[in-house]
C-alpha cells in the first residue's frame, strides 16, 4: 500500500476515490500533490478491478490552486515549484494522459479555483456540493489561463459565459456554475461524493475497453475540424465495436436475461476463444 503524503485514497466496489488531502492549505497542488494525484490516477489505469475514479478534496476547498511558494521564486530567480517541478514529477493535468485514463467524475466540495478549476475542465463530469465556489481568477492576479483552459471551458459553457468568467476573475457559487453548464448537479455537502460514487459505478459497470474507446472518440471528435472524417471515424468505429467481445456478451445476456459479465476475467476470456472457434 502506498504511503500517501498528500492524498487519501478510497476504493469502494470498482471505484477508486481520490481525496486531496492538503486542507490547511486549502488542497493547494504543490510538487507532490501533483505527483501523487497522476499516480493514483495511474494505478487505477492499471487495474482491471477499477472502472471508474472520483477526485474530491478535505476540508473547505476542492483546491486553491497552485501552491503560490514557488511563483515569487520566478522574481528571485529561483526554480518555480509551480511549474518546473510540476512538470518534472508528472502533472496529471495532460490531456493526452486524461483522454487515455478511465473516466474521471470531479465532485467539487469547496473552492474550485486556478488549477483547481482548470484542470478538473479535463475531467468527463463535474458534480458540485452546495458550498462550492468557482473562479478563473488568473486575470484578477495578472495571469492568463492555464492548461488549454481558454480552448477547454468555451466548448463546456459556450463562448460568451467563458469569456465572461475569464476576463472578469469573478467568482461564481455552485448554482451559477450549475446554469453556466460548468457542473451537471449539486448536492449538500454530506451527498456529494455518495452520489459521485454512485455515478461512478454506473460508469464503470460497463466495459474498461468501450469506455476508453468513447472516451477517445469524443476528444478526437471535440478538436476535429472535418466533419466527413468525424462521420467516418464513428462508422469504423462502430463497425469495429460490433465485432468485440464485450458486444457480444452484451446480447448474449440479453437473450438470456441476465446481467452481463463484463468483468468476469475468466469467462470473457472462454467467451473470446468461443467466439474465435465460431462455437459462440
Amino acid at each position: 500500500m502506498t504511503d500517501w503524503k498528500t492524498i487519501e485514497v478510497e476504493q469502494h466496489d470498482r471505484v477508486l476515490l481520490v481525496r486531496l488531502n492538503r486542507p490547511d492549505s486549502l488542497n493547494a497542488f504543490n510538487p507532490t500533490m501533483y505527483s501523487e494525484f497522476r499516480q493514483a490516477i495511474e494505478n487505477a489505469n492499471d487495474d482491471p478491478s477499477i472502472g471508474a475514479i472520483v477526485s474530491t478534496g478535505n476540508g473547505r476547498a476542492y483546491s486553491a490552486g497552485a501552491d503560490i511558494g514557488g511563483f515569487n521564486a520566478t522574481f528571485e530567480q529561483k526554480k518555480s515549484s509551480s511549474s518546473d517541478e510540476r512538470e518534472e514529477s508528472g502533472t496529471p493535468f495532460d490531456p493526452t494522459f486524461i483522454m487515455e485514463s478511465k473516466p474521471i467524475i470531479g465532485a467539487i466540495n469547496g473552492v474550485s479555483v486556478g488549477i483547481g478549476l482548470t484542470g478538473p475542465l479535463l475531467f468527463d463530469t463535474l458534480l458540485a456540493s452546495t458550498t462550492a465556489r468557482f473562479s478563473m481568477r488568473f486575470a484578477a492576479i495578472g495571469l492568463t489561463p492555464e492548461v488549454g483552459s481558454a480552448w477547454m471551458l468555451p466548448h463546456i459553457i459556450g463562448l460568451h459565459r467563458a469569456r465572461e468568467m475569464m476576463l472578469t476573475g469573478r467568482i461564481y457559487n455552485a448554482q451559477e456554475a450549475l446554469e453556466l453548464g460548468l457542473v451537471r448537479k449539486v448536492y449538500e455537502p454530506e451527498e456529494l461524493v455518495p452520489e459521485a460514487i454512485k455515478l461512478a459505478q454506473e460508469i464503470a459497470a460497463n466495459p474498461i475497453d468501450t469506455l476508453a474507446s468513447i472516451k477517445r472518440m469524443v476528444w478526437d471528435d471535440l478538436a476535429s475540424t472535418d466533419v466527413s472524417s468525424v462521420w467516418r471515424r464513428s462508422s469504423e468505429r462502430f463497425a469495429a465495436a460490433r465485432k468485440t467481445v464485450q458486444h457480444r456478451e452484451a446480447l448474449l445476456a440479453m437473450k438470456e436475461k441476465r446481467d452481463s459479465r463484463f468483468h468476469d476475467e475468466s469467462y470473457m476470456s472462454e467467451l473470446s476463444d468461443r467466439i474465435a472457434s465460431g462455437t459462440s
